[in-house]
């Protein structure tokens, strides 16, 4: 029974990673995203307003929305879901060809780039928006998934990872 319990306590480890990162202070900006890149994210340490948080959030779920409309891609509409140990400030279910897949908007760069790191480990397939992702299914549609993320990406102006 113990072989059970190094995969349990790996998964512990990297929830409380993830937990972690969602509560750490602002870290150096633009954290993975490599040399030369830039952050627009604020230096004041006032949190936002609930009307600008609210207008960002829909703001990057309309994104992945418009895009998945203008490429013919059938989905259903985004609902508002438990944000859980993601780190993310906004977490909508969806479904994206038929298949189980999310919207994750989070409140920094480093944020993302923890749950981006995670999601790579495990294989994830998502496409990265501003501070925002659409996780798509990597189980049972992964060949959709890898099939239509670099599209997605194109239209939104983003990149497509795991595929």
């Amino acid at each position: 029974m113990t072989h059970r319990l190094v995969p349990i306590i790996g998964s512990a480890a990297l929830i409380s990673a993830l937990a972690l990162a969602g509560c750490a202070g602002p870290g150096p900006s633009g954290a993975g995203a490599g040399p030369g890149a830039s952050s627009s994210r604020a230096t004041s340490s006032a949190a936002p307003s609930p009307a600008a948080s609210v207008s960002d959030i829909d703001a990057s779920v309309q994104t992945f929305v418009t895009a998945l409309d203008g490429l013919g891609i059938q989905h259903s509409e985004p609902t508002r879901a438990e944000v859980r140990l993601s780190g993310a400030k906004a977490v909508f279910d969806i479904t994206v060809d038929g298949f189980d897949a999310g919207i994750n908007v989070f409140p920094s760069a480093d944020v993302l780039a923890a749950w981006g790191q995670a999601s790579d480990s495990f294989g994830g397939i998502y496409v990265e928006s501003g501070n925002a992702v659409l996780s798509l299914n990597s189980s049972d549609g992964i060949q959709d998934s890898a099939a239509i993320a670099p599209k997605i990406a194109a239209a939104v102006g983003g990149t497509a990872h795991g595929v």
